[in-house]
């Protein structure tokens, strides 16, 4: 990419802005002159968007659910780019990406998942999307609705705390061309082209596009002595055509195809030399060269993590190698939607859709130039999956005084054949060739399911719906587990599967109080998928082990559930110029997915610790949310989103707990201080809001403008249930000014993270894997454990960014 010149690019901006700051300023000096053109995008009034959250298109005001509805204007005037955007501006609604694109933590309502798969989904035109959703621009969207909150019932599986569909623009709605180009500091790139077309009458259209955005590295490496991380490039192709060979049939397809090359992300660890609480005593005795400690305690630390001084990661043992370090992503979306309006007002809908991923990536996991473990951190992998869905759904005049909606669907998703391996005695300049190791897992989900929407209008003021989806997972993992253990090698098949069904209903109640009040109240209930604990089939488990943990119910864990209460406004005043939304709710959240720690002993009669997924916890969260807009004056538009998030826990037991907290030298599950009841969930900030300023004006010449200022503010966020160590809060504030000489021209100038704000992106608790310590081993084993002192890895948030684009229409 080519590197943009800071003081050109600054000068450019300034220019901008005083380019708007002097016409401003000749107009107020001379009170004669003639009022400035008015600007056809001004905001005098809100939007009034139509949303489709549960399958039925209806006004966003009116239904009774909390949804962030954002319209492809405000996306155009903000400058919105991908997901994290869309987060900062939604209430509830955190999205970190610490650990690179493809390994996003998104948390919605507090619901952050400790371990396992993500409890929030993302959706393109109602379709799911598996894996990466960050590297998804927004080019071409009509809307995106964030909908908050268990939505299992109209969306389904892994929507256990809300879901986010992005809605494409339909093909050949938008006539013409556009063209864009954008440049700015650390060498960001976006060049884009989009054109659509059809007949005249609309029964025809067709959408075409090429977008490439990124940036190059912005963190310097101090171990290959060059900026190589957090540097992101993404390529993408899209296609859709739209046809209506009648009045009552129409036929949408699309086809997308996605490349994505990241550098290593940015990351370092604390050092346990800066561990601060609980720190390890020392007995003074040692086993082979390990020193032993009194008890189990490996050190902490407490307090606020801050940013790192510098990062140092073998990026160039993975190139010399013939390995990329970081991430590189494949992507192949398709879809084909059929809708049928039979004379009657019904309307049947089928909607087909096959995936394919491919994703690889590379990294140095022990955070550090250390060559941990003699390069066997340093790893790499590629893996694949493709799925198919289908989904068919009927749904009834919307106009009737009783409506409704039925439908089935189909899922199946397959793993594909891939590679792995790691960079263990390679060493730059060796004679060691580093061979990848060929995998070719037998995973496979497979989700049937039943759902239907009844919806009633009492009377002119009282509406009520009952919405409810049955669905079975039948989920299956198969596979050769293969170990070397004291020069020998051990190879255990497994075959793993299982079904688990539930029923996922959602009430709601709303009372139109006044003709720009609407009331409602609502009952959901969510899931997420239950899975396997394949680790219990590790090859160099003693057999009697591996029955032992069968038979304590470790191969497998249950799906979670949680019930969502609700009670909520949606409201419109000042002739619909201020726009009020607000409601409170509580979750009671149980069957947890957790971690339970236990010792294992191998085949050649060493102790192995490792990890189980169970279902120990429970949580509560009780939380308020409110969205505010208001089109003040003319042109002028304020916003405001904020939420408060109390999510607690009520039961969590954990090894790691006693390890910590315990005073005995070697605690058991059994101790109380294994119980983390009364923690805060971690990832959650407590207090998060937006405020947003957007002005829309014309300049004396008759040139229109936009000027917007958004300012994020995230409250702190624990890293884990210990609450010990967290991330402080952060304040970001994002600039935009566009200028529009003609209706076709557009050069806008941004500066995001204005005020630099250096506060973590992430953090996770993570070992030194070059300081080795003798633990007393948890009882009934007894002796000592051979283990690492505790390390926490540390990822910064981006710098201050700033650049220009420019766009023309024709």
């Amino acid at each position: 990419m080519k590197i943009i010149k800071p003081d050109l690019l600054c000068s450019s901006i300034a220019f901008a802005l005083m380019l708007c700051a002097g016409n401003a300023a000749a107009q107020a000096a001379d009170e004669s002159a003639a009022p400035p053109a008015a600007n056809s995008d001004a905001v005098q009034s809100l939007d009034q968007i139509t949303v489709t959250a549960r399958g039925v298109s209806e006004p966003l005001q009116q239904m009774p659910l909390p949804i962030t509805a954002m319209s492809a204007q405000t996306i155009e005037k903000k400058g919105l780019v991908d997901v994290r955007d869309i987060a900062n501006l939604s209430p509830s609604f955190s999205f970190k990406s610490g650990y690179g694109r493809g390994f996003d933590r998104p948390v919605i309502r507090g619901m952050s998942n400790i371990q396992g798969e993500s409890n929030a989904s993302f959706f393109i035109d109602g379709i799911y999307v598996e894996g990466d959703i960050s590297s998804y621009g927004l080019e071409n969207i009509q809307r995106v609705e964030v909908i908050r909150g268990p939505q299992s019932a109209a969306f389904g599986r892994r929507t256990f705390s809300g879901a986010v569909n992005f809605i494409t623009k339909r093909p050949g709605s938008a006539p013409g061309g556009k063209v864009t180009l954008g440049a700015g500091n650390y060498g960001q790139e976006k060049m884009g082209l989009f054109y659509s077309g059809g007949n005249e009458d609309g029964s025809f259209g067709y959408d075409l596009s090429l977008n490439k955005r990124g940036n190059d590295g912005v963190f310097y490496n101090s171990a290959s002595g060059r900026k190589d991380l957090n540097g992101t490039e993404t390529i993408s192709g899209m296609a859709a055509i739209a046809w209506s060979p009648t009045d009552a049939l129409d036929i949408t397809a699309r086809v997308m195809q996605q490349k994505s090359r990241d550098q290593h992300f940015a990351v370092a660890r604390l050092g346990s030399n800066n561990l601060n609480c609980y720190l390890p005593e020392y007995s003074g005795v040692s086993a082979g060269g390990v020193p032993i400690l009194e008890s189990r305690r490996r050190g902490y630390y407490c307090g606020e993590l801050k940013a790192p001084a510098g990062y140092a990661l073998n990026t160039k043992e993975f190139e010399s190698a013939g390995y990329f370090p970081g991430r590189k992503t494949d992507l192949l979306r398709t879809s084909v939607v059929v809708d049928y309006l039979f004379a009657n007002g019904w309307n049947l809908t089928s909607t087909s859709a096959y995936n394919k991923s491919d994703t690889y990536s590379a990294s140095d996991q022990d955070y550090s130039a250390i060559r941990g473990y003699g390069g066997g951190f340093e790893s790499f992998a590629d893996t694949g999956v493709k799925n198919w869905s289908q989904d068919i759904r009927l749904t009834t005049d919307q106009n009737l005084a009783v409506s409704g909606m039925l439908g089935a669907y189909y899922y199946k998703q397959q793993a594909l054949p891939g590679w792995g391996g790691d960079l263990t005695g390679y060493t730059i300049g060796g004679s060691k060739v580093v061979t990848p190791v060929p995998t070719d897992p037998d995973d496979q989900t497979v989700n049937k399911a039943l759902y239907g929407l009844i919806n009633w209008r009492i009377n002119d003021q009282w509406t009520t719906s009952l919405e409810g989806r049955y669905a079975r997972d039948e989920i299956s993992k198969g596979g050769t587990d293969i170990r070397v253990l004291a020069g020998s090698t051990y190879r255990q098949p497994y075959a793993l599967a299982k079904t688990f069904s539930s029923f996922t209903p959602r009430w709601t109640l709303s009372y139109q109080a006044q003709e720009n009040v609407n009331l409602y109240g609502l009952v959901s209930k969510g899931n997420k998928p239950g899975g396997f604990n394949t680790d219990v089939y590790r090859a160099d488990f003693l057999e009697t082990e591996r029955d032992a943990l069968i038979a304590r119910g470790l191969s497998t864990y249950k799906e979670e559930e949680a019930w969502n209460y609700e009670l909520g406004m949606k409201s419109d005043w000042l002739d619909g110029t201020l726009r009020v939304n607000a409601n409170i709710y509580q979750i009671d959240w149980t069957n947890q997915q957790l971690t339970e720690t236990g010792p294992v002993i191998r085949k050649n009669g060493s102790l192995f610790s490792t990890s189980y997924t169970t279902n120990v916890g429970e949580s509560r969260i009780r939380g308020f949310e409110l969205e505010s807009q208001w089109a003040f004056a003319q042109g002028w538009l304020a916003s405001l989103a904020y939420s408060y998030t109390d999510a607690e826990i009520l039961k969590f037991i954990s090894q790691d707990q006693a390890d910590l907290f315990s005073d005995s030298n070697a605690p058991t599950l059994a101790d109380p201080a294994a119980d983390a009841a009364g923690a805060t969930l971690p990832r959650v900030p407590k207090h998060k809001a937006t405020l947003g300023l957007m002005y829309d004006g014309a300049l004396s010449n008759g040139w229109e403008y936009t000027a917007n200022m958004d300012v994020n503010y995230e409250g702190k966020r624990y890293i884990q249930v210990d609450n010990l160590a967290y991330i402080g809060a952060s304040t970001r504030t994002n600039f935009r000014f566009s200028i529009r000489p003609t209706e076709q021209l557009q050069v806008s100038a941004y500066v995001n993270n204005a005020f630099n704000d250096r506060t973590l992106e992430d953090a996770q608790r993570t070992i030194n894997p070059d300081a080795y310590v003798a633990v007393p081993a948890v009882p009934p084993l007894t002796g000592v454990a051979v283990t690492n002192l505790r390390d926490f890895g540390l990822t910064p948030s981006l710098p201050r960014m700033y650049g220009v684009e420019v766009s023309y229409k024709f």
